[in-house]
């Protein structure tokens, strides 16, 4: 048995290393907001801020109003996606309550830096909600790779007429090229699945071999794909209506078919975690790709801001339904697989 100092020195090098997370954690959060104030700022310097200002004077606020809804269906669509995964996985929560997680880590990964924080959240309240831990995590990562598998379908339908009409370049030829890597990557992890079995016996090799079987039950069986993806596509979509109600409400001369292209890009490099909450580099996509179809930078800046100031609002309501979440003293037996 160990000595109580031998006790005491345990607990002060799990205090420690705790320490050293917590200082490292708080270190990339001060690099994201550095990093998020410098590209706003160099935006602020080089746009003209007073014909941004004259755009927003005019705005038709019920076109706003009807983008804000939009968002929140989108947030439906959202967890109806995820939904269809849990079920795909074996799992059977209700509707309901897969759509008030969902949206609850909607606040979380508007209002917390960092972009995943309302990842966690939802896989912890899932696993809480008698879903394995396992089943919850893979969920919540598929989820993901679900809204990507959206976003490269919407590029790839819809780049032939956007090229046809914007022409050939090379800023939109790299979405369309990673696009499809991202659908050939999604059959290439559904082989991990088929790994020897001498090499399970190694948990990282075991842990890849059930997530390539996951991806084989929610992508590559037809049962769950078709309802899955036309979901996934109806929710990127929907960002895409939200931005052009918004674009139209700002007077901006641009069409529908190019808010849903080019949003498409914008959410990806919009997840990206260097910034907070996927400010400047929003700003700066926006202001790029927009600036393909003659949108001046101005106009896409007002866009941009208001489009993330949107959403902040439509996550409010995710905040209301965890604070009215009743803690569990003690977590229920599973109901689905671990």
């Amino acid at each position: 048995m160990l000595s109580d100092e031998g006790n005491a020195a345990m607990a002060g090098d799990g205090a420690t290393r705790t320490t050293q997370r917590r200082r490292g954690a708080g270190l990339v959060t001060i690099a994201k907001v550095a990093v998020t104030l410098l590209i706003l700022g160099y935006i602020g310097s080089t746009v003209d801020l007073s014909a941004a200002v004259r755009r927003v004077a005019t705005q038709n606020l019920p076109l706003v109003a009807l983008a804000g809804f939009i968002l929140v269906v989108q947030v439906g669509l959202g967890g109806t996606r995820w939904f269809i995964i849990l079920r795909s996985l074996g799992a059977r929560p209700p509707l309901l309550e897969t759509l008030k997680l969902f949206y609850v880590s909607i606040f979380f990964n508007a209002w917390v830096p960092g972009g995943i924080g309302g990842d966690v959240m939802r896989a912890w309240l899932s696993y809480r909600s008698q879903i394995g831990a396992q089943t919850a995590v893979t969920s919540v990562i598929l989820d993901r790779v679900a809204a990507l598998v959206a976003v490269a379908v919407l590029v790839l339908l819809t780049a032939p007429p956007f090229l046809a009409r914007a022409g050939v370049s090379m800023t939109m030829l790299a979405p369309i090229l990673i696009s499809m890597i991202g659908l050939v990557g999604i059959v290439v992890a559904a082989q991990f699945e088929r790994l020897p079995t001498r090499w399970l016996r190694f948990r990282p090799l075991r842990l890849l071999a059930d997530l390539g079987g996951s991806v084989r039950s929610v992508f590559l069986r037809p049962a769950a794909s078709f309802p899955l993806v036309a979901v996934a596509v109806l929710s990127q979509t929907a960002l895409g209506v939200a931005t052009y109600a918004m674009a139209v409400s700002l007077n901006m001369n641009i069409s529908f078919l190019e808010c849903v292209v080019l949003m498409q890009p914008v959410a990806l490099v919009g997840n990206l975690p260097i910034t907070v909450g996927g400010w400047g580099v929003r700003e700066t996509a926006m202001i790029t790709l927009l600036g393909l179809v003659g949108v001046p930078a101005s106009a896409s800046l007002v866009l941009s801001v208001q489009l993330g100031l949107l959403l902040l609002v439509v996550a409010l309501p995710g905040g209301l339904l965890w604070l009215a979440m009743k803690p569990a003293a003690s977590r229920p037996a599973a109901t689905s697989p671990p």
